[in-house]
């Protein structure tokens, strides 16, 4: 009994807090729910009738939010992780960045529940994993390198002083005017992050002296004087990605 008005509770909060509007003259009507987006706005859905079917969707909202917070779905490893999430909920998704399902009066209350559960994943893949946006930043700058003819070798293992094997994100060669270049990628630039890409570029030693970088995203935080002087008194050069231009000079051929 007290898990069945668990289940009530639930149930009748949902209820008591979702708002049903008709809009654009009785065609569509928009369904806000109590279910938060991660700007902690109700996440909000429009549902249309179309004959014998039923089309709920976003509107674009997920992707365009996306968007505007800097990322972009242009890569095949993000469509990858886009579609993943998208199947396991029956979502599809247009050309206009639209993510929706169809339903029938029989099971319209199901498929609201797979859209908002898709839209919440897809912000939560996207934003909320550390990995994921690692490997993502790591991506963009992979894809900058390539498309200004910068040319790289990629997940380097390279020993130290101290024995331990370092992985080295980018490795740029020498040519007869610039020395070797070490380039670690950090997407969260805090303190943790400055002292572990220190550790690994001052513990490796080679012969050809190398030069080394570390290429750091502030697009959407401001980055601590700290976190900057800390890698420079350790003779690396810091490139914040907005000035990402200053790799063309650093890394290119001549």
């Amino acid at each position: 009994m007290e898990f069945q008005k668990i289940i009530d509770d639930y149930i009748k909060f949902v209820k008591d807090n979702t708002i049903v509007k008709t809009i654009a003259d009785g065609r569509l009507c928009s369904v806000t729910t109590p279910f938060l987006d991660r700007h902690n706005d109700h996440l909000e859905i429009y549902i249309e009738k179309k004959g014998d079917k039923i089309k709920l969707t976003d509107d674009g909202y997920t992707i365009a939010d996306l968007k505007m917070s800097g990322l972009e779905i242009n890569s095949p490893k993000r469509e990858s992780i886009l579609r993943t999430v998208l199947n396991g909920f029956g979502v599809k998704m247009n050309g206009h960045d639209e993510l929706f399902i169809e339903a029938t009066p029989a099971n319209v209350g199901q498929k609201k529940h797979y859209l908002l559960q898709a839209i919440l994943t897809v912000n939560d893949m996207f934003n909320l994993a550390s990995e994921t946006v690692q490997s993502l930043f790591k991506e963009d700058v992979e894809m900058y390198f390539k498309s200004n003819d910068i040319y790289y070798s990629k997940d380097i293992k390279i020993s130290g002083k101290s024995g331990y094997d370092h992985n080295i994100d980018f490795l740029v060669t020498a040519t007869r005017t610039k020395p070797e270049r070490f380039i670690k990628i950090i997407n969260n630039p805090k303190k943790d992050s400055a002292l572990a890409s220190i550790m690994t570029l001052t513990d490796i030693s080679r012969e050809s002296q190398p030069k080394k970088f570390v290429l750091y995203n502030n697009l959407e935080k401001t980055v601590s004087n700290d976190f900057v002087s800390a890698l420079e008194r350790y003779g690396i050069y810091p490139i914040p990605w907005t000035e990402k231009e200053k790799c063309l000079y650093e890394f290119s051929l001549n």
